[in-house]
């Protein structure tokens, strides 16, 4: 008896000398693990509430600035101020001037009221903030427009919500706290919970466990918004697993998180901000089409164009030059564009310093001071002249206003050379010629390709190279493809021409072999006889 007691003490006491060190082993673990995902999803909620108030900061500041600068309400200079606050901001994607429930006018140059409904709330330092607003042509989620002092900003609030790379049912939502119910303004993956939502002091932050998952909350110190993010408590029990088991299912979730990520993300921006976006993260290339002396057939300049690299693959101008240009965008881009050409130019010019490069400017870029200190840039960072540059811009653009021909002024005042591009295709060309100081007129190709084919247009060719032959115009032919084009062309006085009868749009590498061929075969000459 006392030996089978003793035997049963003994085996209770190696059990609990066996079991209790690992139960307070895994209390430790889990502990320890339950601290880790603590920390990990306050972390989350943390970045939320800095991005929040740094788009809150984002909206004062730019709120001062039109309030100081108190211009006439919707005039030409305030949306210009409106444009290029937009086009600096990481998160707002308009402005726009507010009464009543009506947005007047905006930075996207909208003339007709808006109508976006009421105010879903007011927060406590009295913004009225609506929420599922719908306005631009592209947009594929709602946006959030804050409205104070007769001026409204246009939010894009994924941008706050959305998240890194992590654990793939991590849930996150941004709230007003001010608010009796909380009113949450975005979530991402699945959103959150009203009843994990707590009352806590500015500035504050609380974790704790809650159904199933480990939740936390950060309120911001001075905005007045909050988040809260929750990941399931699952993966708490995960990290006590074996290692291989800890190590292998985190790999894979983590490179399948990766690509959700990734591609629930681009797909949910909209065109505007993924535009955005790309000219901060250099995603933008150029390609250069040679401009031909169309007498010695020798390549006098090169006209740069845009292209767009996308998750590899390259987007086609047409489709997003467009709306860059009506969200304002276009002027990042340019500036993207200006500075692949300051870095291009010295391996030209040392071949050719008669070399000129075309860059194409936008409405926006005509409008914006900002475009002569890029111009200035590219001519010093270059080591480049003022004649080895060639601002074009479309007639639609040269139209604008007073402000435009202003800025056509003071390009051509720093010895730098202004074309028309797609001359024909207005409705006032002539007007346009007379009253613009110009030096160059581009032919459109829809004229050029007209060459020797019995059609309406066929007769315009030679009546735009009469009209540039009397207000003394250099002429460049665009689109030329076969050799009777440019025939025709070159017995009709036409200076230049591009083309792939000539040389497709081409890389840097590729225009500077050419470049180097024709100097060392035929010697220099001077580009376009422009400046």
């Amino acid at each position: 008896m006392r030996h089978s007691s003793g035997v049963a003490i003994a085996f209770a006491v190696g059990s609990v000398a066996v079991v209790a060190p690992i139960w307070i082993s895994i209390q430790v673990a889990w502990s320890d693990a339950l601290a880790n995902e603590e920390s990990r999803v306050q972390g989350y909620a943390s970045d939320l509430v800095r991005r929040s108030e740094e788009a809150a900061n984002q909206l004062n500041d730019a709120y001062n600035l039109l309030n100081a600068a108190q211009f006439p309400p919707c005039s030409p200079e305030e949306i210009a101020l409106m444009r290029e606050l937009a086009v600096t901001s990481y998160y707002i994607q308009a402005m726009a001037r507010i009464s009543g429930n009506q947005l007047t006018c905006s930075s996207l140059g909208t003339t007709e009221p808006i109508d976006i409904g009421p105010a879903d709330l007011t927060t406590e330092y009295g913004a009225e903030e609506r929420y599922n607003v719908w306005i631009f042509k592209a947009q594929t989620h709602p946006l959030l427009v804050v409205a104070k002092g007769g001026f409204a900003f246009v939010v894009d609030s994924s941008l706050e919500a959305d998240l890194p790379a992590g654990a793939p049912d991590v849930s996150v939502g941004i709230f007003v706290p001010s608010q009796p119910k909380h009113t949450i303004v975005a979530t991402a993956n699945g959103g959150i919970d009203s009843s994990w939502l707590r009352n806590i002091p500015k500035g504050s932050s609380t974790t704790f466990l809650d159904g199933g998952y480990v939740v936390s909350e950060v309120r911001a110190q001075q905005a007045d918004t909050a988040a809260a993010a929750a990941i399931p408590s699952v993966y708490v029990r995960r990290q006590l697993r074996p290692f291989a088991f800890i190590i292998i299912p985190p790999l894979l979730c983590a490179c399948a998180l990766a690509w959700a990520v990734v591609h629930i993300y681009r797909a949910s921006l909209s065109l505007p901000t993924a535009l955005r976006r790309a000219a901060k993260r250099k995603e933008f290339i150029v390609e250069y089409q040679p401009i031909v002396n169309l007498a010695t057939g020798r390549w006098v300049g090169a006209e740069a164009l845009v292209r767009w690299r996308r998750s590899g693959q390259l987007v086609p101008p047409d489709h997003f030059i467009p709306l860059a240009e009506e969200s304002g965008v276009i002027t990042l881009i340019t500036e993207c564009v200006a500075e692949i050409v300051a870095m291009d130019l010295p391996t030209l010019l040392r071949i050719d310093p008669e070399f000129r490069i075309c860059l194409n400017l936008s409405g926006p870029d005509l409008l914006s001071f900002h475009t002569l200190d890029l111009l200035e840039f590219m001519i010093n960072f270059g080591h480049a002249r003022p004649c080895n540059l060639l601002v074009e811009a479309t007639e639609r653009h040269f139209l604008q206003g007073e402000e435009s021909r202003t800025m056509i002024t003071a390009i051509r005042e720093r010895g730098i050379g202004v074309a028309i591009d797609d001359f024909g295709t207005g409705y006032s060309s002539l007007s346009c010629l007379q009253t613009l100081g110009l030096d160059v007129l581009k032919i459109d190709k829809s004229f050029v390709e007209t060459i020797g084919i019995d059609g309406a247009t066929s007769q315009v060719v030679p009546h735009i190279i009469e009209m540039a032959h009397s207000l003394e115009l250099v002429m460049i032919a665009e689109g030329v493809e076969s050799e009777a084009q440019a025939e025709f062309l070159r017995k009709r006085g036409v200076h230049y021409a591009q083309g792939w009868l000539f040389s497709k749009a081409t890389s840097i590498a590729s225009l500077r072999d050419g470049l180097q061929s024709q100097v060392l075969a035929e010697g220099s000459e001077v580009l376009l006889g422009v400046g």
